[in-house]
């Protein structure tokens, strides 16, 4: 009996370290590089001067590197002086993908100058065949890190299945 358990603790403890290396690899491919230029496609265009911002409704679609930004309406802001990108407000049917990594939410606040995306909504995260599910989602697209919060729930499929 107590050969049984130490086989099936040592059987456990690989699975959680093949969790664990997977997980210590998140958003891998979700990288921020600001000096790629800013591609928006969308089917109405509204452009304020004044507050500089652009409002971009329907079938959005940003490119930018390798990221890919998608939703239904995008409230960007921008400087007038340099035409910089400062922020984009996405909303309705946002998706964020990346090679295999996608996330999906209902808004998305991504600070181009700093990098951070914030989605809320029932995010879903894919990388792969392994998903993280959450209320809200914090990533620094620079550093790689993030943070879930609101009934956190994961599952992680071992790379050898």
């Amino acid at each position: 009996m107590t050969k049984r358990f130490a086989g099936t603790l040592i059987a456990a403890l690989m699975i959680a370290g093949s969790v664990l290396a997977q997980a210590s690899q998140p958003f891998s491919s979700f990288r921020h590089d600001s000096s790629q230029p800013v591609e928006i496609a969308s089917d109405r265009l509204g452009v304020s001067q004044q507050a500089q911002t652009a409002e971009f409704i329907g079938n959005v679609e940003v490119l930018q590197g390798a990221l890919t930004l998608r939703a239904d309406q995008m409230l960007v802001s921008y400087d007038q002086g340099t035409g910089d990108i400062r922020q984009m407000v996405a909303t309705g049917n946002v998706l964020l993908s990346s090679g295999t990594e996608a996330a999906e939410g209902q808004s998305a606040d991504y600070n181009v100058e700093t990098g951070f995306l914030e989605m809320q909504g029932d995010v879903l995260l894919t990388q792969g065949q392994s998903a993280l599910s959450a209320q809200s989602m914090r990533i620094n697209l620079n550093e790689g890190t993030g943070e879930f919060a609101g009934r956190v729930r994961t599952v992680f499929v071992p790379q050898s299945q």
